[in-house]
């Protein structure tokens, strides 16, 4: 429409899934465990890894107490072989810390906390005074600095990362039992200039979570109009939709609702919770790794890793990392060259490019590698957006008619606002019950907005639909008419 143009301002989750395709009909085995005290180990306590490619990885160790902070490489890897350079068993920081070098410009690794990959660049969360996210990439014997650094500029440690299909850096800053964590989104190396000097980055969004707590995992899907970030304290796994233009909201239809307490096998009390994330781009699956808070002992019974569905939060299916070991070794702490890494502490979770999936144990000092027997299922998704119309300043909040009316099965939703508000959208049955809530407590800048309502699932009649701004609600009917 002339003079009209359409700006994606905020993604609505209203999904279409297709119950057949959400079938797991095999089992998750390890393929592979990296050798611990020999020559292909880490050399000591793992925290995090990234895969480049198939057997082509990139390990995190981090370790405070050792005051050892470094990357370890690996290229077609196994259990005995893969390892690019020399790290001891036990290796600390004296000789092994690893230093981004860039010309006459070096930053050491210091409270290092994640990292990721994208197109053979590798991304780490360093928390230096300038708390840089740094950039390595791997030759065919070590892993070398790449000359992109950005300072984040904050004050708080940053710690998960993940990147998007374009390029553009998505990175948490931790929180604590009274302050919210944040994500900080950053451009790509091309069109961020403080990539290539190092300077203070402007991020495109800056998201403050809902609650108190530590953020230890982000996952953003491939053109960054979903992200999940989990807070371990809080125990819970917030989704975000929107883009980084124009900004995002919190979607409150996902939940992920799983065990916060674990009772061990001596009755005592393990407390769990959500710990790095990674989405499965093409299969359209969440993987969150979920574990004890840095915790020995009795926790090396638990540590698994669930396979999440995107839209709704419920748990499709479990890579119980804890009993891999127990079955394999007769316990849960003990170590087995190749076939289990034993001490679950499993924080964090990667994919290579054939969908095998990488994990670590912290306390054994270990990379696994995980193959799925079957054929991994795909989530249909279907995602409609709220757009905003370029027309003249409304006067007035107003809840337009919906049109076409009668309608089947979808109908177009039009609302106005004279000022920025935080709106909800509910649409309810004829006795009250809430069927669909397109919008819930999101802010909206001024202007004249629209919205499409599906209603493929729901039975002939009328239904009331109910814009309010916190003061003043308006409501409406429509009839479904199939």
């Amino acid at each position: 429409m002339k003079g009209i143009y359409k700006l994606l301002l905020l993604m609505v989750f209203i999904f279409s899934v297709n119950l057949l395709s959400q079938t797991f009909d095999g089992e998750w085995q390890i393929d592979y465990v990296t050798e611990d005290d020999a020559g292909n180990g880490t050399g000591q306590r793992t925290l995090a890894v990234t895969a480049l490619e198939e057997n082509t990885f990139v390990a995190l160790v981090s370790r405070e107490s050792a005051n050892a902070y470094y990357i370890v490489g690996y290229k077609n890897a196994d259990s005995t072989s893969g390892r690019l350079g020399v790290y001891p068993y036990g290796s600390d920081a004296n000789d092994y810390r690893t230093r981004w070098i860039v010309g006459f410009f070096q930053v050491d690794f210091e409270r290092t906390r994640g990292i990721a990959s994208h197109n053979g660049i590798i991304y780490v969360t360093n928390n230096d005074p300038d708390h840089y996210i740094l950039t390595f990439e791997m030759t065919n014997d070590t892993v070398i600095s790449h000359n992109a650094r950005l300072s984040t500029g904050t004050q708080k440690d940053i710690w998960a990362i993940d990147i998007d299909d374009a390029g553009r850096v998505y990175v948490t800053q931790e929180g604590d039992s009274t302050n919210p964590g944040t994500v900080l989104i950053y451009d790509n190396l091309d069109n961020e200039s403080a990539w290539a000097n190092g300077s203070v980055g402007t991020p495109l969004q800056t998201i403050q979570l809902p609650e108190p707590g530590s953020a230890r995992g982000i996952a953003v899907n491939e053109d960054g109009s979903v992200i999940y970030v989990s807070n371990h304290y809080s125990k819970n796994v917030y989704c975000y939709v929107g883009n980084p233009t124009d900004g995002y909201t919190l979607y409150n239809g996902f939940n992920f609702n799983v065990d916060t307490t674990f009772i061990a096998s001596d009755t005592s009390t393990v407390v769990v919770g959500p710990w790095g994330m990674r989405y499965m781009r093409g299969n359209n699956l969440l993987f969150i790794a979920h574990d004890a808070d840095f915790q020995r002992g009795m926790a090396y019974e638990y540590g698994r890793i669930y396979i999440v569905d995107p839209n709704t939060g419920s748990v499709l299916d479990t890579i119980n990392v804890a009993e891999w070991n127990k079955s394999v070794t007769g316990s849960y702490n003990n170590y087995i060259n190749w076939k289990a890494s034993g001490y679950a502490s499993v924080y964090s979770v990667d994919f290579d490019n054939n969908k095998n999936v990488y994990s670590q144990s912290y306390y054994a000092w270990t990379v696994d590698k995980w193959k799925y027997t079957g054929t991994l299922p795909v989530i249909d998704l279907t995602i409609t957006s709220v757009e905003k119309l370029e027309n003249e300043l409304p006067q007035k909040f107003e809840l337009a008619q919906n049109y076409p009316n009668p309608f089947n099965p979808t109908t177009t939703i039009q609302f106005s606002l004279p000022e920025s508000s935080t709106i909800t959208l509910k649409v309810y049955n004829v006795t009250g019950e809430l069927v669909s809530e397109l919008i819930k407590n999101a802010s909206f800048n001024a202007g004249v907005y629209k919205i499409s309502f599906d209603a493929s699932n729901l039975a002939s009649g009328t239904y009331i639909y109910k814009l309010s701004n916190g003061n003043y609600t308006i409501s409406k009917k429509m009839i479904l008419m199939k």
